[in-house]
């Protein structure tokens, strides 16, 4: 399982539940069903077709990894992602008409960006983030309204291209390329965290400002690569905010349960390994983004 990545599949799962909580949280159990599986097909079918355009590279900088080490051979790889595309495309399909929209553009911005995009600047970060933008945005609407869902789905979007545009720079980026990048990364997160929509709504702010003060303080974590921690370890920190992204918009709405969820969700990514992985310069194979 090492070739999809699952380690990190809980911060689609907490996008999911933003949306769908933004959206009115009126969705029975298979309309869940439907939304989960959909979104971890997409996930799974992204990160191996993104190994599967990549082995080439990865065989000289990732040899670690399932298709280079040859733990997984290539006709395999391929039989897995055409049985997920096929199941990704039967959910779409199950999903409302006004819904799929968003699941084609999640769609193609994944296709643009394991086919090519990733190696484009600018456009490989703007890809990623049309990716979460576009599943908050199928979460709300299969939920029911997608009015109060831009602000956020903007948020999640534009959080996901700057954290992009900072791991394209791990491999050769100067010193200066990653403090900029970083900080752009840190810009946008205090940009989240201040409730312009919040105080428009006329919400509880409180809970949302324990929300972003959680985000700030995990975020400081990814300048530990000044102390001689490895990038990647700060690239894998910044991804495990994703999930306190979507907290922030939960976490003023009435309901509960989807704020539960979405920690939930972050919990299982097991932060505390956080402070392990900043002890160590070598890149966890299983936990690229």
């Amino acid at each position: 399982m090492k070739f999809f990545r699952l380690r990190l599949s809980p911060t689609a799962i907490s996008n999911v539940v933003a949306g769908a909580a933004i959206g009115g949280w009126n969705l029975v159990a298979d309309d869940w069903c439907i939304l989960i599986c959909w979104t971890m097909a997409l996930y799974m079918f992204g990160m191996g077709l993104n190994d599967l355009a990549d082995r080439s590279i990865d065989e000289k900088l990732a040899p670690h990894r399932p298709l280079p080490s040859g733990d997984l051979s290539v006709a395999a790889a391929r039989w897995a992602l055409g049985l997920l595309a096929i199941a990704i495309t039967g959910l779409t399909m199950a999903m409302p008409e006004p819904t799929r929209f968003h699941a084609f553009t999640a769609i193609a911005c994944v296709l643009l960006y394991d086919l090519g995009l990733k190696k484009v600047p600018i456009l490989g970060p703007l890809a990623m983030g049309g990716v979460r933008f576009s599943i908050v945005m199928l979460a709300a609407s299969y939920s029911g309204l997608i009015e109060h869902a831009w602000s956020h789905a903007i948020h999640i979007g534009a959080f996901t291209a700057a954290i992009t545009y900072f791991s394209e720079a791990e491999q050769s980026g100067t010193q200066q390329t990653l403090n900029r990048r970083l900080f752009l990364v840190g810009f946008v997160a205090l940009l989240i965290s201040i409730p312009f929509h919040q105080l428009e709504l006329g919400l509880n702010l409180f809970m949302r400002t324990l929300g972003a003060l959680l985000l700030l303080w995990w975020l400081r974590g990814a300048f530990a690569f000044r102390q001689g921690v490895a990038v990647h370890h700060c690239t894998i920190t910044l991804v495990m905010g994703l999930p306190l992204v979507d907290l922030i918009a939960v976490s003023s709405y009435p309901w509960n349960i989807p704020s539960f969820i979405v920690m939930l969700a972050w919990l299982s990514l097991r932060p505390w390994t956080h402070f392990k992985m900043h002890s160590t310069k070598t890149n966890p194979s299983e936990d690229s983004p």
